[in-house]
């Protein structure tokens, strides 16, 4: 998989640049492999063993964004159960204003 990222109008060397800085930038993205033939993918416990700690001089700003997104999702997963899949006209007859159990699922409050 390759993630191409550019605008119209730009030179296909420019482009080439920017695909091989992704990839250095971004492995991640991008299956890690025993052996230069690519053959066998790592798993990810294998991976794990290979993770190094993240650099000290994180970005606060950026951190604070990641947490409250996750939070968010937390939040909205929680809280948004009962209505899930629901059309919006639903919503906004019953609009969700506490936890509640049910919802597609049968899910437990909180869950």
């Amino acid at each position: 998989m390759l993630l191409f990222v550019a605008e119209v109008g730009q030179h296909s060397s420019h482009k080439n640049n920017h695909v091989r800085q992704i990839a250095r930038d971004k492995q991640w993205l991008y299956p890690q492999y025993h052996d230069s033939q690519h053959i066998k993918i790592k798993r990810p416990d294998e991976l794990e063993q290979e993770m190094k700690d993240p650099p000290e001089n994180i970005d606060k700003s950026i951190l604070d964004r990641i947490q409250g997104s996750m939070l968010g999702m937390a939040l909205g997963d929680t809280l948004g159960a009962p209505v899930e899949f629901e059309p919006p006209e639903y919503l906004t007859v019953n609009p969700v204003t506490d936890l509640q159990g049910g919802g597609t699922w049968g899910l437990k409050k909180g869950q």
